[in-house]
């Protein structure tokens, strides 16, 4: 069986990469990241389109609105708002209120719920 000849014969590969593909292949990728910022550059060059607000010589954006301008930027459990929010959301969790009282839906605290959802049978 030494002598295998034909179709079916097993034979090393070249432990090589061809040189002159590689440099085409390397050269190509190349040109192509080049094409790309070369096309990329004259895009924001120009002064007109949908990018003519985002150049530096272009119109500013606009001004946000009122409700996203008012957000506050200090942390939320430091700041006055931050506790007075936490506040209202504990007395919500902690009171009854109906919800919708035609409907016969009623909120009732938090704690109370937990203890009625444990002592159901599962």
């Amino acid at each position: 069986m030494s002598g295998e000849t034909g179709a079916f014969a097993v034979r090393q590969e070249e432990d090589s990469i061809p040189g002159g593909r590689l440099a085409k292949i390397a050269a190509l990728a190349i040109g192509v990241g080049l094409a790309g910022v070369f096309s990329a550059a004259l895009l924001l060059r120009t002064k007109t389109g949908a990018i003519r607000g985002h150049l530096p010589g272009g119109a500013p954006p606009g001004a946000a609105t009122p409700a996203i301008a008012g957000v506050a930027q200090t942390p939320l459990f430091g700041a006055a708002d931050g506790l007075a929010l936490r506040q209202r959301q504990r007395e919500e969790l902690t009171r009854y209120r109906w919800v919708d009282r035609d409907a016969g839906l009623a909120a009732i605290p938090i704690e109370r719920a937990m203890d009625l959802v444990a002592r159901e049978p599962r």
